[in-house]
């Protein structure tokens, strides 16, 4: 039996912590009572916790009850998007905007990105390629996309560029590793002793690591792609560098472990386009898009 959490269920739940009663949410998603109270106890049974107390005076959220409809908020909310974004995806063949984004870009900002776009346009139909960041800058100068996404902390020469927010790269290990436990900030004469696992040269990741480090790092694995990367952290192949935005999940179940560093690893989420040309109506409206959502996620961990 799969794990994995039925959304509907989901919106089940939210709606009880919105109405207070398992009849009133059973209604708003459209289910009988019963429907809703079998669905309720097969979540129960599945993940062995009280959702819900259930008296004559009705139904009530247990506190393990909170804490599920609060993660289930953001797990609809991502739901959502990516429903959204999927639909902009599906209409590339008739695209108005051709997008090339780095890899960190492409896989955890640009989803939510072309989701808001498509709410707000619904008429702009983006075709995205998904390169490293000198590839990103290749494809802008060489005139195949209206604009780029790059991650890298080397500007591109010869393209305008607006800057759309910040990113920060985490060094990562596997929770066994020698430096899993470590409080005081590695040196960076103990990170060049070691062998890494690093994205290909020519990512914006590789490039920000290799400028913060000044020297070139020995390699144990080498790839293009970010979660093969980070299963081999946290296979213990090596330690790896990764945007904290990829490896959340992974340091939060603690399959990975961040270490502290001299290193300053914050690097700038970039747009750009060729110089001296005015960017689309299409492209323009991505770009603030893009702009307005960092600022909201920035405001979202100030606050």
């Amino acid at each position: 039996m799969t794990r994995d959490p039925d959304l509907e269920t989901l919106r089940l739940l939210v709606a009880v912590s919105e109405s207070t009663s398992l009849n009133a949410a059973a209604r708003t998603r459209g289910l009988s009572q019963p429907a809703a109270s079998a669905r309720v106890k097969e979540f129960e049974a599945r993940w062995q916790v009280a959702i819900l107390h259930r008296s004559a005076r009705g139904s009530k959220l247990t506190r393990d009850g909170e804490a599920a409809v609060a993660w289930a908020r953001e797990l609809l909310h991502a739901a959502d998007t990516m429903v959204a974004a999927m639909h902009t995806l599906a209409s590339q063949r008739h695209a108005a905007v051709v997008v090339a984004a780095s890899l960190t870009i492409a896989e955890q900002l640009l989803p939510r990105w072309l989701g808001e776009l498509h709410v707000s346009h619904p008429d702009i139909q983006p075709e995205l390629r998904v390169v490293n960041s000198e590839a990103v800058a290749a494809e802008v100068r060489a005139g195949n996309v209206d604009i780029g996404f790059i991650e890298s902390s080397l500007f591109p020469v010869g393209l305008a560029r607006a800057v759309v927010g910040h990113d920060q790269l985490e060094v990562v290990v596997a929770r066994d590793h020698r430096w899993a436990r470590r409080s005081t900030p590695l040196t960076r004469d103990e990170l060049a002793a070691a062998r890494w696992v690093l994205r290909e040269p020519g990512s914006g990741t590789r490039s920000t690591f290799e400028s913060a480090l000044r020297r070139q790092p020995e390699i144990a694995l080498e790839g293009s792609s970010t979660a093969a990367l980070i299963g081999a952290a946290v296979a213990g192949v090596g330690p790896a560098v990764a945007s904290r935005l990829a490896v959340r999940a992974e340091l939060e179940t603690g399959r990975l472990r961040a270490v502290p560093t001299e290193l300053d690893l914050r690097r700038p989420l970039t747009a750009v386009w060729r110089s001296g040309e005015r960017l689309s109506e299409a492209a323009s409206l991505l770009l603030s898009t893009a702009t307005r959502a960092s600022d909201d996620g920035r405001s979202r961990r100030q606050s």
